[in-house]
């Protein structure tokens, strides 16, 4: 899929209205004037990520005839980010759908930008406040599935305050499930992976991980087979790759 088969299409007046209501466009700070920052299309949908001058981010998801892509992923982020009011995250202001032609849709969701730097993780201190911010999200039943460094930010440096910035593949439980903290250690394991963590700091954070969740000890084994049954297919998958590139 490429944009020599679709072009992004122009503004929807249900858009421009949707945008006007809660006070994005202004004539200080025009829709014309905003920054596409993201532009990446997967199975015939079109994902662009927009900057405004007065801080808000606009994420447009296009559908195209034959999409495959069906996740909702403004509902996602919406969803979780409601639940989480009070923490260091973006406000989401919702989303609206329109309809430019025949088989091609739009989603756009609207939420604030979390102003912060990139993090690069200290040795000891960034643990426990890393344990500190993922298990706030848990307790609220949110799982981010999704904790690469790139979406965390230092909020404040002389604080060390960190925030998260996107919520997209975030799930929003009921409860403290079984299914929840399974997909908690599937959190986890992938903040190993991905997260920029050293090995001696993700075993320091997961020390203090343990400490802020407040969970049960039932609670605490299913996370922590969760986890090892996460790393282990990874590992696999590791190695699968490895052994094709070495035939």
């Amino acid at each position: 899929m490429t944009r020599t088969k679709y072009s992004p299409p122009e503004w929807h007046p249900d858009e421009v209205a949707f945008l006007q209501h809660q006070n994005v466009i202004t004539e200080q700070s025009p829709l014309g004037a905003a920054e596409r920052v993201k532009e990446r299309w997967i199975h015939n949908t079109l994902r662009e990520v927009f900057l405004t001058s007065n801080g808000y981010v606009l994420k447009r998801y296009t559908h195209y005839p034959g999409r495959k892509d069906y996740r909702k992923v403004w509902s996602r982020e919406h969803n979780a980010l409601v639940r989480l009011p009070d923490l260091p995250v973006p406000k989401s202001l919702g989303f609206v759908k329109v309809a430019h032609q025949p088989g091609t849709t739009s989603v756009l969701h609207l939420r604030t930008m979390l102003e912060g730097a990139p993090v690069q993780w200290s040795p000891n201190g960034d643990m426990q406040r890393l344990a500190r911010l993922l298990s706030a999200f848990h307790k609220h039943r949110v799982v981010t599935l999704d904790p690469q460094q790139e979406n965390f930010i230092r909020l404040d440096q002389s604080t060390g305050e960190l925030g998260f910035i996107d919520l997209g593949r975030a799930r929003v439980f009921g409860g403290t499930t079984p299914l929840m903290l399974v997909n908690v250690g599937k959190e986890l394991a992938r903040l190993s992976i991905e997260g920029g963590l050293s090995p001696e700091q993700f075993q320091l954070f997961l020390s203090h991980y343990q400490n802020e969740a407040d969970l049960t000890p039932f609670q605490q084994r299913v996370v922590k087979a969760s986890l090892r049954y996460w790393l282990k297919r990874q590992a696999r998958k590791l190695k699968k790759k490895q052994s094709k590139q070495r035939g």
